[in-house]
């Protein structure tokens, strides 16, 4: 390994103390003096901090903008070369390295193991530099992301989604775009210059659990065309698979992603019941037979983008959303115990969703660092719901219930953000709205139409600064949420402040603070005015007088790392003001379940995250003991649950090889009246991956019998006991197949800052 150092002082007098300066050079081939191509150039400061960094041009350039004045470590790195390191001192002007020599090596081709922490904590995210080896060993982004086992972050994989433990989605970017899980997969990991994981998501996205924004080379010419297949072996009723192509030509880009998604597979469920009548007492013992589930989810997205240079970016995406789902997860045949009388029950859904939309975005970098984003999107969603609900009894009257809702959804969301950068600090304000319009049309038992108008309007202003060690974020905010139906209409508004901090005490112990308000509008479903039949004794009726709610947040954490060892520490307490919970009443002969603005709930979240690297990168042991306490206070009821549980990880890789084991106990969630236990997941997966193809094949759940998720209500008049399981998930064989066809040259390319959805069909639905 040969390394470089040149000494630079003072060539000339400063601009100005504070100048933000350019750092410019050429990496060559020493041995014929060639340029090299994708080199990978990153700017550490003396203490191996990653401050910025950037791929080289198609003739080896490379260009280091707003760098500020100091001492740093330029680490130029490519596949097949020997990395070399420069030592760059005094800097206070635009500094021009000329030629940047990488010695081939003959040895192996493969590139330099970065020996500084790989991953950099910052006020609001961590900054995670893949090694050589993580990315050797994966297969596209979303096994890469497998491979960095980043503390909170849950790959699943039986649907391959990202969440949060408790179940949160993570809001998915590439180059600051936001993307669906399907372009995530469709990434090339040889591409990946960094992962910024947005673990403390400020006023900018809306405070938002968690981001992931992989920021990769772009092509300028040539393309790529890549798939990924998983199919079950033992049984052949699942399929997750991912097709994508691009093609890249000047300023321009065009890319497609098409994700399909199958379940072809039976469940039973058992429900236990009680019912508390006025004047008597009534249990009820349901057993259901195994029951056909299937659904295809089909998911196309075309995209267009231009960028000229660093100053104008656009991008055009059309996308369309497809779900057709015969038999839902919620289906069950069965035979209910009434005391010594039985019946024979038959509870079927089907149901179609389209939802095609238009997103324009729009980004412009003007003088004196400032940008500007601009985003619109436009969707229309189209649903269909059919239920069916028998129970029939030797000697006594049948009950059935038919509904079917059409409905039609038509929205608009506009967002403008504006930043500004100064040398240490950093200010961004922006505006947010949102205006859907909603008619549902409701047939069958019931004969009704639904039309609804709502919007919602949210600006905010949020500075970033550092004192000294103490890097801090401020943010101020607003909300108004409206929504109209009928003659009824109400409006709201709800105050948001944040505040971030967080302390590096020599580059191994992180400590961050972070607090915050915000608040959350009832989903459109619950503000229906609707009643509907769930069975013979059960009614679900909506209620338009629900009101927006206020949330509080406060998260401490802390980290430490060493050369083997790393210890992250989360906690969390957070707080709903009058939330929106369920209620239970009788009324007329019939339990009628509705939701309605309680007093309050609070949630604790303890975890402690340890990692050990016995062999620094082949060998990852991930162990995350949790805690979480719920204490939900409704109108009439008080309930309280504490779950402790475990996650471990087990991740060995060599060369092209990989091996992931995990184990996941159940995750509990109480709200309201209804506790959830999720499923308990093992996991045992190999593969072998090469730059263009990867195969693997791993088993879910070995250890059990059963794959099976537990729901439990507590409600005094009428609670109950659904435990839902299928054999078909455990255990279950699956094989993976991959590959990734590239073509062309690459370079670096900013992206979009803000994307924008809307996914919600505000259907009321009569399902237990």
């Amino acid at each position: 390994m040969k390394k470089l150092s040149i000494i630079l002082g003072v060539l000339s007098m400063c601009i100005s103390l504070t100048a933000a300066n350019k750092i410019t050079g050429k990496v060559i081939d020493e041995s014929n003096n060639q340029s090299v191509e994708y080199a990978n150039v990153r700017l550490m400061s003396q203490d191996s901090t990653f401050i910025t960094g950037i791929a080289t041009d198609n003739d080896g350039n490379f260009l280091l903008k707003e760098v500020n004045d100091g001492d740093y470590i330029l680490y130029v790195s490519c596949i097949g070369y020997n990395d070399s390191y420069l030592s760059i001192r005094n800097l206070k002007e635009n500094l021009q390295l000329g030629e940047v020599s990488l010695s081939p090596d003959n040895i192996q081709l493969e590139s330099v193991t970065i020996t500084a922490s790989p991953i950099i904590k910052k006020t609001d995210r961590q900054i995670i530099l893949p090694t050589e080896i993580q990315t050797k060993a994966a297969s596209n982004g979303l096994t890469l992301l497998r491979n960095l086992q980043l503390a909170r972050i849950i790959v699943n994989p039986i649907d391959n989604s990202i969440k949060l433990p408790g179940g949160d989605n993570v809001q998915l970017r590439i180059n600051g775009v936001e993307v669906t899980q399907a372009e995530i997969i469709a990434i090339r990991p040889a591409d990946v210059i960094r992962i910024e994981y947005i673990d403390n998501p400020g006023a900018r996205y809306g405070n938002a659990s968690a981001v992931l924004n992989y920021i990769v080379k772009r092509k300028e010419s040539g393309g790529n065309i890549s798939a990924d297949l998983s199919n079950g072996v033992s049984d052949t009723g699942y399929g997750e698979h991912n097709l994508s192509a691009k093609y890249n030509f000047n300023k321009s880009a065009i890319s497609t992603t098409v994700y399909w998604g199958r379940r072809d597979l039976k469940w039973t469920r058992e429900n236990y019941e009680n019912f508390r009548f006025p004047e008597t007492y009534q249990e009820n013992k349901e057993i259901g037979a195994p029951t056909k589930i299937k659904y295809d989810d089909i998911n196309f997205n075309l995209n267009y983008s231009y960028q000229d240079n660093d100053k104008h970016f656009l991008n055009i995406a059309l996308r369309n959303k497809y779900t057709d789902t015969p038999n839902s997860i919620s289906d069950r045949i069965s035979t209910l115990h009434e005391g010594d009388t039985s019946y024979s029950i038959s509870d079927l859904t089907s149901s179609k969703t389209q939802i095609p939309s238009l997103d324009i975005y729009y980004q412009t970098n003007l003088k004196n660092k400032q940008t500007i984003y601009a985003d619109v999107v436009t969707s229309y969603l189209n649903s269909k719901n059919e239920r069916t609900f028998v129970q029939k009894g030797l000697n006594s009257e049948n009950t059935d219930i038919y509904s079917q809702t059409k409905g039609q959804k038509y929205s608009v969301i506009a967002e403008g953000i504006y930043e500004k950068q100064f040398n240490k600090s950093k200010f961004t304000s922006g505006i947010k709205h949102a205006q859907a319009h909603l008619q549902n049309k409701y047939s069958g038992n019931i004969d009704n139409k639904i039309t609804m108008n709502t919007a919602e309007t949210y600006l905010f202003a949020e500075y970033e600064s550092k004192i000294k060690g103490l890097s801090y974020t401020l943010g101020i905010g607003g909300m108004r949420t409206y929504n109209s139906q009928d003659n009824r209409s109400s409006e709201e508004y709800i105050f948001k402040p944040t505040l971030s901090l967080s302390y590096s005490i020599n580059g191994k112990w992180f400590f961050r603070y972070n607090g915050y308000v915000s608040g959350y509008s009832p989903s459109l479903s619950d503000l229906n005015d609707i009643t509907q039949a769930m069975d013979k004794y059960q009614i679900r009726k909506g209620n338009p007088a629900l009101k927006s709610v206020t949330f509080y947040a406060n998260t401490l954490s802390a980290s430490w790392q060493s050369k083997y060892v790393s210890l992250d520490l989360f906690g969390r307490y957070s707080y709903d003001d009058k939330p929106i919970m369920e209620s239970t009443y009788y009324e007329n002969g019939h339990f009628i379940r509705t939701t309605e603005n309680h007093k309050s709930f609070h949630r604790i979240n303890l975890e402690t995250t340890i990692q050990i690297r016995p062999f620094r990168e082949y060998i990852f042991l991930k162990i995350t003991p949790f805690l979480n306490r719920y204490i939900s206070y409704g109108n009439t009821y008080t309930h309280t649950h504490t779950n402790v549980g475990l996650r471990g990880n087990l991740m060995a890789m060599y060369k092209n090889w990989v091996l992931m084991a995990e184990m996941n106990t159940s995750n509990h969630t109480l709200w309201g009246e209804t506790l959830t236990k999720e499923e308990k997941l093992h996991t045992i997966i190999a593969g072998y991956n090469t730059e263009k193809w990867s195969i693997s094949a791993g088993v879910l759940n070995p250890f059990t019998k059963k794959y099976e998720q537990e729901k439990k209500n507590l409600s005094r008049l009428a609670p109950y006991r659904q435990l839902a399981y299928s054999k078909n998930l455990s255990p279950m064989f699956m094989i993976n197949v991959s590959f990734n066809l590239d073509f062309g040259k690459k370079q670096n390319s900013q992206g979009r800052r803000i994307n924008n959805k809307d996914i919600d069909t505000g259907i009321l639905s009569g399902n237990k």
